[in-house]
Parts: C-alpha cells; structure tokens; sequence
C-alpha cells in the first residue's frame, strides 16, 4: 500500500481516483484543510469547498486544468486508511 500523509491507500481508494480522475495532490489539500464531520463506525468525512480549491489556485499551489470541472472533494478516512473520495462536478467548475 502507498501513503497519502501518513494515511494508507486501499486497493478500492486507489481505484476510485483513477476512474473520477482526481489528483492525488487534491487528497491530500482535503485532508489537512478541509472541513471534518465525524460519521458512525469511526470514520471521518473530510470535505475540501470551492472556495478552498480556489484559494489553493490563487495561491499557486496546483493548475485550474487540475481540478477542471471541480466543485468540491470528499475523503472517507478510517482511523489512518483511506476508503474512499468522490467528487462533486459542475459544468461551470470552480469558475463561479
């Protein structure tokens, strides 16, 4: 198994980024400045905004073609494994 920040990817995790095309560099922004919910079964839901995706931008972080058609990111962590992320789309992206 690889590491994403100390979280182990699972085989399905794996999976589920290369099939919605998500950056793994994205994961990572949403795991340590997106929002937390605690869910049942000790899993924590990580939800990185547009707003978030846009300041990364701004700052310089990653490239607009990165995250094309992005709205907002969801991880599924329990205690240090990834389950999994999915990803909201829009048809105007981040631009509005």
């Amino acid at each position: 198994m690889k590491n994403i920040l100390n979280y182990k990817l699972t085989h399905h995790f794996e999976e589920r980024l290369n099939q919605r095309q998500i950056d793994p560099f994205l994961v990572s922004m949403c795991l340590v400045k997106g929002d937390i919910k605690m869910m049942k079964k000790n899993k924590i839901e990580f939800t990185l905004s547009k707003d978030a995706i846009k300041q990364a931008i701004a700052q310089g972080y990653m490239l607009a073609r990165d995250c094309l058609g992005i709205t907002s990111l969801t991880v599924v962590v329990r205690k240090n494994i990834l389950i999994t992320t999915f990803a909201k789309f829009g048809d105007t992206g981040i631009s509005n």
